[in-house]
């Protein structure tokens, strides 16, 4: 798949959740359509992960044997989606992760390619965590991506439900509508409905 130079991003105002349009109905193929003609945000929870696993108290973002990493279930799911997005035709830009492994994985068994963004590392479930999550994924959901193709951002469940207030599946990609100091949330498209998508 092509990608193109990174996004810088700087500047955007933070908005809450209530003053952000929201509309999650759009179906898959719908939103596949729009994707292909690029503008958009795709906002991933990582693949599934190994339930046997548990993060470490103390995490080396470069070291996997101290996090939870991806199921083999996961990496299968991962490889389908960057197929399916190659086929479908939908250009990418930049894609951006947490820096955990399971999250840097999934960027690289669906996209081959991915760069670390402390932006999108995982919080912890206190309100005063769960603000600084938010307040600094919004900017990059309000980001308008390169002219022509499409940013993706690949995160943890509790960064999401702080920013959008509901937690996806492993592997979910919820699509946005950057807007330059908002953003409007389209719709959804969970990790097997992308190979359900006629090109």
């Amino acid at each position: 798949m092509k990608l193109f130079a990174t996004i810088l991003f700087a500047g955007i105002t933070c908005l809450p959740l209530s003053a952000i349009a929201q509309d999650a109905s759009m179906e898959p193929q719908k939103l596949v359509s729009l994707l292909r003609e690029g503008g958009y945000v795709i906002l991933v929870r990582h693949a599934a992960g190994d339930s046997s696993q548990k993060d470490a108290e103390n995490i080396l973002f470069n070291d996997c044997k101290t996090q939870r990493n991806l199921s083999r279930q996961g990496r299968i799911d991962a490889r389908a989606i960057g197929q399916a997005i190659d086929s479908l035709q939908i250009p990418i830009s930049t894609v951006l992760s947490s820096p955990y492994c399971r999250t840097m994985d999934t960027g690289r068994f669906v996209f081959a390619r991915v760069d670390r963004s402390n932006e999108l590392n995982s919080v912890k479930d206190t309100e005063e965590d769960k603000r600084k999550g938010a307040s600094l994924l919004t900017p990059l959901l309000s980001t308008v991506p390169i002219t022509g193709s499409n940013t993706v951002l690949i995160t943890h469940s509790t960064n999401i439900l702080a920013t959008l207030g509901f937690v996806p599946a492993e592997g979910e990609a919820i699509i946005v509508k950057p807007e330059g100091n908002s953003y409007k949330q389209i719709g959804r498209i969970r990790a097997q409905q992308w190979s359900e998508v006629k090109p």
